[in-house]
Order: C-alpha cells, then structure tokens, then sequence
C-alpha cells in the first residue's frame, strides 16, 4: 500500500471518540449467545449485558439459562440476560431461536457461536507403546458417531446459525440505523491450532481447526459480496468452564498455584485465564469495526511453549 494509504489526516476524530467507554461502546446492542448460561458463554453474555447490552442466552437446558439471568443480570446500566431454551446443534432448534428472537427484535448486533462439547475420547498414553497396543486403543475405543455428533456441534451449527441470523444481522445497518452491520464471533480454540493431539482429543481439536476455518471462509465470503458482516473466532486456552478442570484453586496467583500450572498444563503465565481476560478479548473483536477474518488467541503464552 502506499503511503497515503496508511495516513490518518483525513480521519481525525475528537478525544471523547478515542476514550475507552466510547472505543467499546455497545451500550443498546442486541446480542445472541449461545450455549450463554455456563462457563466462557456466561462470562461472554455477562460482559456484554454489564456494558448495556441486551443478550440473549440460548442453550439446551432452560434451568441454567433461567438461573443465570437471575443471577448474572446487571442492577444499573440498561443491560439484560434473556433466556432462551433451544438447541443450536438442530436446525429446528436455531430455526426456533431465530423465530423467537425475530419476534422481539428487528435486528441483531452481534452473533456469538460460543455452544460446543468435548467427549470423552482414547488415551495414546495409556497403553503401551506398540503398534498394536496403540492400535486397538485408538482404534476400538472411538466411534464415527461421536466423531460425527462433535463435529456437528463444535463446527457445522456455527454454519448453520450464521446464515439463519444473516438477515437480522444485516438490519443492524439497515433498519438499526448502526454504522455496520451486525458482526459474528466463534468459539475456537488453541486446540485447533496445536499440531498435538493433546493427550489423544483428536476430534475436539480437529473440529476446532475446522471451526477456525469455517471463520475464515464466511469473513470472505461475507466481504467479497460487500454485505460487511464481519467474522472473527477467538481461541482461548485454558479457562475455568465446562470444558476443562483448571479451576479457581490455581487461577488466583499464589506462588504455589503458579508452580503447579507451569509444571501440569505448560502454561509461561502460570494461572488459567479469568473472566476479564476473556472479556478484554471479546471486546476487541466484536467493537473494532475495521477487524474481519481474525483470529485471536489467548491463552498466557501455553501455544508458544506447548503447540508445536
């Protein structure tokens, strides 16, 4: 590019626009979590409604869902979790979702793919290392089905609620009047970048870098016909969820908990990540509007030292 191309002379702006409640402004959005009522989900949906954004929650179970809007949803500042029960993984659920969704809303600012599922899965590690041992291990104790069932989870219902919410994310500009359409952030994983198979996930991580790829290829898709709906997918590391055990007891510092972090997950920083981690991420993502086709992870420093 040239020169001119990277001067900024032409679009100067006043320091109000450049401070941080204005760079990250989402106050009156209407966002969708799915999968929001436990874990990063919560954490995402918890986040963006602190900041006064209306967030649905969506997920298979009505009781967590419930329990988190009850609990999670801020006093002051406009914001709201609103449950809905719907599997994201069927296309009559997300038809559901959007059914429900289109009958309060006339358009949606940010669609967050976050619902996804690790299975139980072989251990290379725990037979003896032969051709034969290791074959019968991997072999006998994985299935296509539940190969097929993460997949369809994990990759093939972003796809699907992508294209289902593309109209109510359009509206965003549209009707909303919003200077950009909505936007759409999925739930990667530094699992599918490593090139390990992480003690034997193989299909977790191979859905993963599936999922990685399908962000790439709707931001393309989504730019090259100008619809300016942007895609990102943001790939954390460990982080206290449903999906992993590094919970609180190592997350808060000590020297102890450092030590044993490094010593059992790799990770340089020495703790899982936390909630303001996480949400620091998911706001530069989904309020930079010039950042499409992304892929950001976070994860202290564990695919650095780990992933290869």
């Amino acid at each position: 590019m040239s020169d001119s191309s990277h001067s900024l002379n032409n679009s100067v702006v006043g320091s109000d626009a450049l401070t941080i409640s204005n760079l990250f402004n989402i106050k009156g959005w209407v966002a969708i979590v799915t999968g929001g009522g436990t874990g990063l989900g919560l954490c995402t949906a918890s986040a963006l409604a602190a900041n006064g954004a209306k967030v649905y929650i969506t997920g298979r179970r009505l009781e967590p869902l419930e329990k988190a809007a009850r609990e999670a949803s801020p006093k002051e500042g406009g914001g709201q979790l609103i449950p809905i029960q719907a599997d994201a993984s069927t296309k009559e659920g997300i038809q559901k979702m959007r059914e429900v969704i289109e009958s309060k809303e006339k358009w949606v600012n940010v669609l967050i793919n976050n619902h996804g599922v690790s299975l139980g899965h072989a251990d290379p590690n725990a037979v003896e290392q032969t051709p034969e041992a290791l074959s019968k291990e991997m072999f006998e104790n994985e299935s296509f089905e539940s190969w097929l069932n993460a997949y369809q989870i994990n990759t093939a219902s972003y796809y699907f609620t992508s294209f289902a919410f593309l109209p109510l994310l359009s509206a965003a500009k549209t009707v909303g009047g919003y200077p950009e359409p909505g936007n759409i952030l999925n739930l990667g994983s530094v699992s599918g970048i490593t090139k390990t198979s992480q003690k034997g996930q193989f299909s977790y991580n191979a859905n993963k870098a599936a999922t990685i790829s399908l962000s790439h290829q709707l931001a393309t898709e989504f730019a090259r016909r100008n619809l300016n709906i942007r895609v990102n997918v943001i790939c954390p590391g460990y982080y206290p969820s449903g999906m992993n055990t590094m919970q609180g007891q190592y997350a808060g510092g000590s020297d102890e908990s450092l030590e044993f972090a490094r010593k059992k997950w790799g990770i340089p920083f020495g703790r899982a990540g936390n909630a303001v981690d996480y949400a620091q991420a998911i706001f530069s993502l989904i309020a930079n509007q010039y950042v499409t086709g992304a892929e950001l992870v976070i994860d202290g420093g564990w695919l650095l030292v780990q992933g290869e």
